[in-house]
C-alpha cells in the first residue's frame, strides 16, 4: 500500500495521500479492520502523519513522510532487481 501512496504524490509538491485509493488499489476494503491495522503500523512506523485537520484525516487523507517515501522507493528498487533475476533465468 505504501507503493501505492507514492505513486499518488509522484510529481506533485504536496505530499498528501488518500488512503481510500491505496487500499483499493491493493485490493483492501478501505473501511476493513485489515486496512485499518496497515495505515496503523503505518503511522507507527513514521511512514505517514496525520493530516492536520482532523477532519480530512478521519476521512483517509494522510501526509507522506520522506521516511515513507525512501522506503516505498527502497521497496521498488527490491521488486525491479526481483523481476530482473527472474526474466534473466527465463532466458537461459
Amino acid at each position: 500500500m505504501l507503493r501505492h501512496m507514492r505513486r499518488q504524490v509522484f510529481g506533485n509538491p504536496a505530499p498528501y495521500v488518500e488512503v481510500r485509493a491505496a487500499a483499493i488499489s491493493v485490493g483492501l476494503d478501505p473501511g476493513g479492520s485489515e486496512c485499518r491495522a496497515l495505515v496503523d503500523e503505518l503511522l507507527q512506523a513514521g511512514y505517514i502523519q496525520r493530516y492536520p485537520s482532523p477532519s480530512l484525516t478521519a476521512n483517509g487523507l494522510y501526509r507522506l513522510t520522506d521516511s515513507g517515501v525512501s522506503a516505498a522507493d527502497e521497496a521498488a528498487l527490491v521488486e525491479a532487481g526481483r523481476r530482473a533475476r527472474l526474466n534473466e533465468g527465463r532466458e537461459q
